[in-house]
């Protein structure tokens, strides 16, 4: 059963971030709460659905900024267990020595840079937008059998920042603006499914010149180089 103190946690944190107008408070909000956990740092790493080949990478840190410089350094964001949370929504993880299976030096260097112990939490935003928020330690292992509580008050926290985020029209939160009629809606949707123009046409009752009018706008409008390119961003971004 959680606690009657859970629930009060939730709401206090809830009207603190509310009563954040600028992102920069949410940094020293988050870093008090962390603190109030038993860490001492923490980085919210945010990642956009698209482009798929570069998409925005955006970080909220308290992180050692001489780790940051050598994190950068190293290129030890392609080989971060945490950075491939990202792919899993939902998770916690508590770092150890397993989870940097292959990773290693990544591993001893972020413990010999201070960063001893710690948990991650993934979660997701609107429009597909994936946060993983990580908390770290000095000292030696924390929360070893982590409590029910202990994760949910990581993830709500998680949820919270990054709601907050979308609330100001943060940057980092602001994925491509994709908005369809319902037509075009239809449209994109059957040519997800692999329909020609000529077939969609032929589906919804309208002419093939309908349909090219309508994939040709949409092009132009997003900027996307062919009709495959607006269906695949429209999915990624959770409108299929």
């Amino acid at each position: 059963m959680i606690s009657e103190n859970y629930f009060s946690w939730r709401k206090e944190l809830f009207a603190l971030f509310q009563s954040a107008t600028e992102t920069g408070q949410l940094i020293n909000f988050a870093q008090q709460q962390i603190e109030c956990l038993g860490y001492d740092y923490f980085t919210l790493l945010i990642r956009h659905p698209v482009p798929f080949t570069r998409p925005k990478i955006y970080f909220f840190t308290t992180y050692p900024a001489f780790w940051l410089q050598h994190y950068q350094k190293e290129n030890y964001f392609d080989i971060d267990p945490i950075v491939a949370m990202r792919q899993s929504p939902g998770q916690i993880l508590q770092w150890r020595d397993e989870l940097f299976t292959g990773s290693e030096k990544l591993w001893s260097d972020a413990q010999d840079s201070g960063l001893v112990s710690g948990y991650s939490c993934s979660v997701m935003g609107a429009k597909r937008v994936t946060g993983i928020l990580s908390l770290s330690s000095r000292s030696g292992i924390k929360n070893l059998e982590a409590s029910l509580v202990f994760e949910m008050k990581l993830q709500y926290l998680a949820e919270v920042y990054l709601a907050t985020l979308q609330r100001l029209n943060d940057p980092s939160v602001s994925v491509i603006d994709i908005g369809f009629s319902q037509r075009e809606l239809e449209i994109v949707k059957w040519t997800a499914e692999g329909k020609t123009a000529a077939e969609i046409s032929l589906i919804l009752s309208i002419s093939e010149h309908t349909v090219n009018f309508h994939q040709k706008n949409m092009q132009k409008r997003f900027n996307t180089a062919n009709k495959t390119q607006i269906a695949c961003y429209a999915a990624a971004v959770g409108l299929l």
